[in-house]
């Protein structure tokens, strides 16, 4: 299948920027000055492109915009964490969160335009997938974070996290990642990078050959099949073909893989859970990451979830550390603004339908 047309110039590989540059009458050097401007320096139109000669700047905006996305809404949190809602050249939206915790400021982002997997607990898989997003897209999504962030200060990570699944969208991903790392525009190292599946395993296995060198995360959520499979609908690969995947990736990197669980109150949080895990992933190398589940309100109505109360997930934690593995536990950011995965494209969405009646009246 041949690829779809870039969007705009963050869309484009060098060898892609270089020949449209060139196309356009000008020089190979000016096209590593456009991607200078475009990604270290964040351009967001083709006046911030500022030493390239006027003749060149007017051709590439005949061609094509720097960005093809725009900043809709911005929503900050008491303790500074900041949900944007991205507004797409089609009208989709997509989310992106910044989380500022002390030095560190992490960025989230989505790699599709809502979620496949449809977990049942998570509001960006509600109303289904739309599509994948572009290269471009995923880069984007830096910068219009960073643009965003006060002076004197930078990202310092970057996961993989928000909205769709990742290994669904490998090929966009991947070039997303090159783009990110690149030394000579956004440059952030692979270790500060985490790429989080719910386990795909051949694609994994694709990521594995394409040596990515970022950090892997697999969303578990349970180590027994039944249960896993009423929490992920959509699993269609066993967990042993997860671990599999998982180990070989580890094997290959050298990066350990983090283990993700999304605690649920009397579901997945039982002593009886803990002692699957511990089975599961006693032999493998690997951090257990748990995330008391961040409620969201159609779904906690609809389905009756719930949060751990804080003794559950301490005891649970506990439990799991008993049993030989190393376990974090992820604190709750947002939450005064709704900052699950999702909820902010979702309440978007349900006032767009909302709205659409009285126009139409």
């Amino acid at each position: 299948m041949a690829p779809a047309p870039a969007l705009a110039l963050t869309d484009l590989t060098d060898a892609q920027l270089e020949q449209l540059v060139v196309d356009l009458g000008g020089k190979p050097f000016q096209a590593r000055q456009v991607g200078h401007w475009v990604f270290r320096h964040g351009a967001v139109d083709h006046d911030g492109l500022k030493n390239l000669p006027v003749a060149l700047r007017q051709a590439l905006a005949q061609r094509m915009p720097v960005r093809s996305s725009k900043l809709e809404k911005a929503d900050l949190a008491e303790d500074g964490t900041e949900k944007l809602l991205l507004r797409l050249h089609d009208g989709e939206t997509i989310e992106c969160v910044i989380i500022p915790e002390g030095e560190r400021i992490t960025l989230c982002v989505s790699s599709q335009a809502g979620c496949p997997v449809a977990c049942v607990f998570c509001a960006s898989g509600m109303l289904g997938v739309r599509r994948n997003l572009s290269a471009g897209e995923i880069v984007e999504q830096v910068l219009h974070a960073r643009d965003r962030l006060p002076a004197g200060t930078a990202l310092t990570n970057l996961v993989v996290m928000g909205m769709g699944e990742p290994m669904l969208n490998l090929h966009n991903l991947l070039q997303a990642l090159a783009r990110i790392q690149d030394e000579h525009g956004i440059g952030m190292g692979a270790r500060r990078i985490t790429v989080s599946t719910s386990g795909y395993p051949k694609q994994m296995a694709e990521f594995t050959a394409a040596d990515p060198r970022v950090n892997l995360a697999v969303s578990l959520h349970a180590a027994d099949e039944a249960l896993r499979k009423q929490l992920v609908p959509t699993a269609t690969s066993s967990i042993p073909e997860i671990l599999g995947a998982a180990q070989r990736y580890f094997e290959q990197s050298g990066r350990e893989i983090t283990f993700e669980v999304v605690l649920l109150e009397g579901v997945n949080d039982r002593p009886v859970d803990a002692e699957a895990m511990i089975d599961r992933l006693g032999s493998v190398p690997c951090t257990v990451n748990l995330i008391p589940w961040n409620e969201v309100d159609e779904i906690r109505a609809a389905r009756g979830l719930r949060r751990p109360a804080v003794h559950r997930i301490d005891g649970f934690a506990e439990a799991l550390r008993a049993g030989g593995l190393k376990v974090t536990v992820r604190r709750q950011r947002g939450a005064d603004r709704s900052a699950a995965c999702g909820q902010l494209r979702l309440r978007a969405l349900r006032e767009k339908q909302a709205a659409a009646p009285a126009q139409q009246g």
